[in-house]
């Protein structure tokens, strides 16, 4: 355990920030050949998380002692990203008027929950639980679409497809972290910090995923 907390983690740390730098360079070089909007979705969620990385490492040079408060401000603003994607994605109005629904709830709870429940010097936790769930079911949503959608041939080339897988892999794995960050943080700083790293390990998966993704969309 010291071991990795002294040697592997900060290594993870390091990586898990500069990984979105490929995506955000690859997507600013294919940028101006391709108008398509999954491009310029998914670029702009590249963007979004180039951005947090930065504020991240801004607040840390400035001293802030606790910049929890991004993460309570990064949610909702992801949330309505990805939702976006998914709304531009199906075409049934049932499906546009549910996504549109839980975008609008979900940046209501997490005000809510930043008031109440987990103030802005605590991991939002819950918050980040419900968005992951919510994200979850559009990716299932997706897939069934899909699934029905004989037009598709190769799945591998839609980029969407790509998202939603993963998708899964991703926010399923970060939701049970998340869940126990804050009791974690509690006990220890140490056992805080393995919550943390089994986040950065899919961070830089989903980063480098990502580069796959804004590929199939800009083909």
């Amino acid at each position: 355990m010291e071991f990795f907390l002294r040697n592997i983690y900060p290594w993870l740390i390091q990586v898990s920030s500069i990984s979105p730098i490929l995506p955000f360079l690859l997507g600013l070089l294919w940028f101006a050949r391709h108008k398509n909007w999954q491009f310029r979705l998914l670029y702009l969620h590249v963007i979004l998380i180039v951005a947090i990385e930065v504020a991240g490492k801004v607040t840390v040079m400035l001293g802030t002692k606790n910049n929890l408060w991004l993460h309570h401000l990064y949610a909702p603003i992801e949330f309505c990203v990805l939702a976006a994607i998914y709304y531009c994605s199906f075409r049934q109005t049932a499906y546009k008027r549910g996504i549109l629904a839980a975008a609008i709830c979900f940046v209501l709870f997490s005000i809510v929950n930043a008031v109440f429940f987990e103030s802005i010097t605590q991991m939002n936790s819950i918050a980040k639980i419900v968005e992951n769930a919510l994200l979850i079911v559009l990716a299932v949503l997706y897939f069934y679409k899909v699934s029905n959608d004989l037009n598709i041939k190769y799945l591998d080339r839609d980029p969407i497809f790509l998202l939603s897988c993963a998708m899964l892999i991703y926010k399923a794995g970060t939701t049970m972290s998340s869940a126990m960050f804050n009791q974690a943080l509690a006990i220890s700083y140490d056992a805080a910090r393995i919550c943390i790293a089994i986040t950065l390990v899919l961070n830089i998966l989903y980063y480098a995923s990502l580069i796959f993704m804004l590929k199939r969309a800009s083909a």
